[in-house]
């Protein structure tokens, strides 16, 4: 970790320490710490991630995920292919190391 990273986390510690993790993360979006709109893409992918590993063709998980998330198919589209960095599960394993 950076020395940014963990003077952030001290940061946060001292300050919201009691909060739920639910809390703490609506707190922490409420400050802009956390970018909102990679939030929702995480969101797309995870959901279209889930579908598609229940079985379902990616295009037609695409389209359920419009319909849950009440937006765009073009949306779906770019959260899928144009935010290529963003996986939770990279991110996790990635942090296991």
């Amino acid at each position: 970790m950076t020395v940014y990273i963990t003077e952030l986390l001290a940061q946060i510690e001292a300050r919201f320490g009691k909060l739920s993790a639910g809390e703490l993360t609506a707190k922490l979006l409420e400050l802009g710490i956390v970018d909102h709109t990679l939030c929702k893409v995480l969101a797309v992918r995870q959901e279209v991630a889930r579908l598609t590993a229940g079985g379902m063709r990616r295009t037609d998980a695409m389209w359920h995920a419009t319909e849950k998330f009440c937006c765009s198919y073009e949306y779906v589209r770019k959260c899928m292919y144009y935010y290529r960095d963003i996986n939770l599960d990279q991110q996790a394993s990635a942090s296991e190391n």
